[in-house]
């Protein structure tokens, strides 16, 4: 399946923000105003296709999805990828659920599940092709998250403030988890290739690598 019309993938695209509006005055899920949505939540996370260029039938894993930002509206700019979902709070995944099935995006599944979890299930440790994220953690904990369900050749592609600034903090993390040297290929994104199997140290039990980053 190729990529969607563009007119087709804008009105899709809208009826995300809306219901991603509709829903935040319940759950929190955004603190972007409406007006600001589209630049914030879609140009950036274009700006991370840009930088990424997953191949065709790629397979994704969204970190810490939330509202839906970058996972959804990468299902939704790239229709050929198969996106996974994770996020651990039952209401955000409630919230993902139900925009998945709305707007029709077949490809896309959700999981209740914390990335330490997922990182050690089989079907997901070392199965993917990318795995995506923004604001979920800071990049030294993002790269323990995601590099184990990573296979060897895929790409960690974060959405960040400071992408230089991640780049340098990250490094060891990176390199703890089979990861090559960090790097900034936009200002707002992190990217971090996986070049050797995670070894079984990683990632640590669930809530170890917030509360001791590597470094």
């Amino acid at each position: 399946m190729g990529p969607a019309p563009p007119g087709d993938r804008t009105a899709t695209l809208e009826a995300y923000l809306d219901e991603l509006d509709h829903w935040s005055a319940r759950l929190n899920l955004t603190s972007i105003p409406r007006e600001q949505r589209w630049v914030r939540n879609v140009v950036e996370v274009e700006d991370l296709l840009h930088a990424t260029a997953p191949p065709v039938a790629s397979r994704v894993v969204d970190i810490g999805s939330g509202g839906g930002v970058p996972g959804m509206v990468l299902a939704i700019l790239r229709p050929d990828l198969s996106v996974t979902l994770l996020d651990s709070d039952q209401r955000k995944v409630g919230f993902l659920i139900h925009v998945a099935g709305l707007l029709g995006l077949s490809q896309v599944v959700v999981e209740a599940l914390r990335a330490e979890d997922a990182g050690r299930r089989e079907g997901m440790r070392e199965a993917f092709d990318l795995a995506t994220s923004r604001a979920t953690a800071p990049p030294p904990v993002l790269c323990e998250l995601a590099l184990p369900m990573l296979r060897i050749g895929g790409s960690l592609c974060a959405l960040v403030a400071d992408a230089r600034s991640a780049q340098v903090g990250c490094a060891a993390a990176a390199a703890a988890c089979g990861g090559a040297a960090p790097e900034a290929p936009a200002d707002g994104v992190l990217r971090v290739r996986k070049v050797a199997p995670t070894p079984d140290a990683y990632p640590r039990r669930a809530g170890t690598p917030s509360r001791h980053p590597i470094s």
